[in-house]
């Protein structure tokens, strides 16, 4: 801080630095410098000064909110070379042209000083800048930035991060060559979140001098050119999140004097890392949430000055090089969301570590408490969703510097060892959920008394204790003990009085709680309760919903009822989750301000009351699903306004579906499983949202509306079990994202297939048409339009169909279904999004199967049983090698099985039966699992799974193929390749005798060492 004394301060300059501080206005309690200024002071914080005359003035931080005018005497200081108005509050103030009189102004700051409005034409005045600072949220348009800058040839440093250009014509396309042919001597630039764009200029090569490039937040949408590499000054670059593409020159990695990169959230940005040259300046290097891919260079130590080091979301690989051991300076490490494998690395060197994430990677192996329990700085250390297992060291709960330990989601086995309170204990959080540690949980645990956040979910913990042990935790916020295999005794004594003051979220699902425990009552914090999956009986208390809850899941357990109607709530409950209880009675007296609602699987037994939208009014999710209502859909349900997603399904409810019931917000519609009768609502509007439409297994009749083609959005569709009527919905190929489409059960005839219709069904996996009376041939245009099921998909991508709303985690719909697989009929109850199925059994198709099911190779499920399908099997079948199931069963197949199936090493079900078949059975690969049902009702089929010999006369075989024709080809190579096959065999056994010296001379003493032993006997 600059400090002026008295005596270098002539007379005149101090009444002008009084009068200054007489017109500030400014809050006393928070000056350091202007509150100590007065006439007979010693010194002036602040002010410095040259042979009398104030030159430097320093006012920042000083709550300055005012007080400064075209008169100020702060304008008559007409030697000042300094001016630092920086982190004051001028209440978007404009600033004033009279700066433009400090002619001798070398440095001027006015950064985040609370000016706002359009920078002054006369600071173009300046011209002896060395320094300016005008960071955040100006306007730059009268004068533009080359007319901002143009005569400021002396500038080297330039800061306008936030500086906004809204002039038309702007010249922020053109700022390289403004910059360049304005400002040479430039050694900072610093122009973050200014609305540039267009692309880094080869103009700007010319700024030699340049040492900091901080383009943070722009739109520059190019390449990051390599000249920068040219720069041999250069230290700092940062271009985060500036829309850079392409791949990013590794030379200028190796520039020798660069300190600082940050080229984070630039997802187009492709490169890797090089080898870096020894005695490298790097000390701060950010990746993260780029396309930079590759393994870390062994040389990396070479970077001794390394101290910071982000790689967060892109993708690397392989070994962490043990070379990390030896970066000494290192502070912060975040490795998550890569593809890092093998060990982590020993960083026992790393004396100044705060931070070490490497979360959501592959690392494995064991934790080795001597790689942490020197690091004295390490505040958190994160290793969550990894493959590590073993024992976790207790050292890391006693650790004297760790406040976050987050151990989540990994392989960790074995049991919590050692005492938790060994002091000092520092732990503020700790999470081990999702892991197979076992063992009882040893209470040492509540003498973390700095804890504000535990999960010790999804383990295997055991043992029982009564809650009133939690109190030790009196800063806890957030506790999560779920799916363990102890149990907690909630009963109520005297000792329960207790209340956590800051208590916000406790789960305790599964925990073989028998009583909710009182102390909730108490909680006036609490947001979040998860008490699901309990023994909990009896009524809800009227005490839950006098609670400031967002989120309530008191799913799968024993409760009855309720003992109030819930009429007094006056927060919005986000998340009122009651599924799977004993609930009984009406919902007429149920008034509930919740976005979620899931009453499924109860015991509800009434009418769905009319007035439901007044009751409900803020329903965003709404499941009746699985209980005992009955009567008409209440058409009022169509007027809540929010509502996404509907299931009332598996109930007994009757009538028409409501027209108005497409609302533009609904996503999700089940009506599955009731009485429903009547047509499908015809006139759907354009703005229909709805992805999943399943109104199956009810009574509706009429014809699948040509409007619903209006529902672009439609993902999953299931109409079967009803009695519509009419012909293949052609409209259907005209919703490019569906993926299931089941018609399962109708009276739908004429042809499959829609030949004049040039779409294609990109995502479509699942297909169900059975039991309907479609005929004509296999539709082969529409096979060959499916296109999800041609390319293989990575195992690793395995996802279910869900959909997510009101943006709360692990709240979201998953789509059921019924089908028939392997021969059983089976529930669905989650739809992987690579599961695909065609099944068009039990119509009147005729014809051949055609060849282009070949490019099915994703197909795991074909069913085209019960049909009228004649011709041979195709033998391209063989290539569809993720099919495992098979079923062409009551046909009339002929020919022989093709021997090319038993390549398909995932069929795991065959059946053939019924058909008109021959030939030898396959004894190779998956036969060998088949049973003999796969193959009965064949009369020319034999083989050992029939226990028929195929040696059958040549009459039996003629009359089991006859098919009047006289075809003699399949006969004509049957018994020619028994004579070939002979020949082939001779001179494989004799060929070698005949051509090869030593194979007739072993032969020879092989027959007499037989003859020779026979001579003994």
């Amino acid at each position: 801080m600059a400090l002026a004394s008295a005596q270098c301060l002539n007379v005149d300059q101090r009444l002008l630095l009084l009068k200054l501080r007489n017109s500030l206005v400014f809050d006393t309690s928070k000056s350091s410098k202007l509150v100590c200024w007065d006439g007979s002071a010693d010194s002036w914080s602040g002010v410095t000064c040259e042979d009398g005359f104030v030159v430097g003035l320093d006012l920042s931080e000083e709550s300055i909110s005012g007080g400064i005018d075209s008169l100020s005497s702060l304008f008559r200081l007409k030697f000042l070379r300094s001016l630092n108005l920086a982190l004051n509050n001028f209440n978007s103030m404009a600033i004033l042209s009279g700066l433009a009189n400090l002619s001798h102004l070398a440095h001027l700051n006015l950064s985040n000083a609370g000016f706002a409005g359009q920078i002054p034409t006369e600071l173009s005045r300046l011209t002896k800048l060395r320094t300016l600072d005008l960071n955040n949220l100006w306007e730059l348009e009268k004068p533009n930035l080359r007319s901002l800058i143009g005569d400021l040839g002396e500038l080297r440093e330039l800061y306008l991060d936030q500086v906004n250009e809204f002039a038309e014509g702007s010249d922020w396309c053109d700022w390289c060559d403004a910059l360049s042919s304005s400002v040479p001597k430039l050694e900072v630039l610093s122009m973050s979140y200014c609305s540039l764009f267009g692309p880094i200029n080869h103009s700007l090569a010319s700024l030699a001098n340049l040492s900091v490039i901080q383009l943070d937040g722009n739109n520059l949408s190019s390449t990051v050119p390599r000249f920068l590499a040219n720069f041999s000054n250069l230290k700092t670059l940062s271009l985060a999140d500036c829309g850079l593409q392409g791949e990013f020159p590794h030379e200028i990695f190796q520039v020798q004097t660069l300190r600082t990169v940050d080229l984070s959230s630039n997802n187009l940005l492709r490169g890797s890392l090089p080898e870096f040259p020894e005695n490298g300046s790097l000390e701060t290097l950010v990746l993260s949430f780029t396309n930079f891919s590759g393994r870390l260079p062994y040389s990396i130590d070479n970077l001794r000055n390394l101290s910071r080091i982000e790689l967060v979301n892109c993708g690397f690989h392989g070994n962490i090089p043990s070379s990390f051991t030896n970066l000494s300076r290192l502070s912060y490490l975040d490795f998550s969301l890569n593809n890092f494998t093998g060990p982590i690395p020993s960083l026992s060197k790393s004396k100044n570590l705060t931070r070490v994430t490497l979360c959501h990677n592959s690392l494995t192996g064991w934790i080795h408490s001597t790689r942490w329990e020197f690091l004295s700085s390490l505040l958190i250390l994160d290793l969550g969703f990894n493959l590590l297992e073993g024992n976790i060291p207790s050292s890391l709960f006693t650790h004297p510097s760790i406040q976050e330990l987050l151990l989540s989601d990994n392989r960790f086995s074995g049991q919590l060892n050692g005492s938790f309170d060994a002091p000092p204990n520092m732990l503020q959080k700790l999470t081990l959920s999702n892991n197979n540690i076992g063992g009882e949980l040893p209470m040492s645990i509540w003498e973390l008394r700095g804890l504000y956040y535990l999960s010790l979910s999804s383990n295997n913990f055991s043992g029982s204790f009564h809650i009133n042990q939690v109190q030790q935790l009196r800063n806890l916020s957030d506790l999560d003990l779920s799916y363990n295999r102890f149990s907690i005794d909630a009963t109520n004594i005297a000792s329960q009085a207790f209340s956590f003051l800051g208590l916000t979220s406790l789960n305790l699902a599964s925990c073989q709680l028998t009583a909710l425990p009182h102390f909730l009552a108490n909680q006036s914090t609490l947001s979040l309760l998860d008490l699901s999956h309990n023994y909990i009986r009896g009524n809800i208390p009227r005490w839950i919903w006098t609670l400031e809850l967002t989120h309530l899941n008191l799913s799968s357990n024993l409760f009855e009822g309720m003992e109030t109607h819930m009429s007094n709530l006056t927060t919005l409950m986000y998340v009122v989750d009651l599924h799977s209880n004993m609930l009984q009675g009406k919902l007429s007296n149920m008034w509930l301000p919740a976005s979620y609602l899931d009453l499924s699987s109860n015991n509800f037994n009434s009418l769905i009351p009319d007035d439901i939208s007044n009751n409900l009014p803020y329903l965003v999710f709404l499941s009746l699903s699985k209980n005992n209502f009955y009567g008409f859909i209440p058409p009022s349900i169509c007027k809540v306004d929010y509502l996404e997603v509907l299931d009332l399904s598996h109930n007994h409810l009757n009538g028409t579906i409501p027209d108005c019931l497409m609302i533009e917000s609904l996503k999700v519609l089940n009506l599955r499983n009731n009485q429903l009768n009547g047509n499908i609502p015809q006139n759907i509007l354009g703005t229909c949202s709805l992805k999943t439409l399943d109104i199956s297994e009810n009574l509706l009749q009429g014809k699948i509306p040509l409007s619903l083609a209006n529902c672009k959005a439609l993902e999953f569709v299931n109409i079967g079990d009803n009695q519509i009527d009419g012909t293949f919905p052609c409209h259907f190929m005209a919703i490019s994202c569906l993926r299931v489409l089941v018609l399962r059960s109708n009276k739908l005839h004429g042809e499959i297939g829609c030949p004049h219709s040039h779409c294609t069904w990109q995502m479509l996996q699942i297909i169900d048409l059975s039991s309907n009376d479609f005929g004509g041939t296999l539709p082969m245009s529409l096979l060959t339009s499916l296109e999800a099921m041609k390319a293989n998909v990575d195992s690793n991508l395995l996802q279910y169909q869900f959909h997510d709303f009101i943006g709360i985690d692990d709240l979201y719909y998953k789509d059921t279904m019924r089908a028939t697989l392997k021969g059983l009929q089976l529930e669905f109850v989650k739809i992987l999004t690579v599961f695909t199925l065609i099944d068009f059994s039990s119509n009147k198709l005729e014809g051949q199967i055609p060849d282009t099911l070949k490019d099915l190779k994703a197909l795991y499920v074909l069913n085209l049983s019960h049909n009228a399908i004649s011709g041979s099997i195709p033998f391209v079948l063989g290539n569809m090698d993720q099919l495992e199931s098979l079923d062409l069963s009551r046909n009339h197949l002929k020919g022989t099985i093709p021997a090319q199936l038993a390549n398909l090493h995932f069929l795991s079900l065959l059946n053939l039966s019924n058909n008109q078949l021959v030939g030898n059975i396959p004894t190779s690969g998956q036969f060998l699992t088949f049973s003999k049902s796969s193959f009965e009702g064949n009369l020319g089929l034999c083989g050992l799974l029939l226990n028929k010999s195929c040696s059958i006369s040549k009459n039996r075989i003629e009359e089991a193929t006859d098919d009047g024709d006289n075809d003699d080809s399949e006969k004509k190579w049957f018994y020619m390749g028994i004579l070939l096959g002979f020949v082939v065999g001779f001179w494989i056994v004799c060929g070698p005798l005949v051509f090869m010296r030593s194979w007739r001379f072993a032969y020879y003493r092989f027959w007499d060492e037989v003859l020779f032993r026979l001579s003994q006997l």
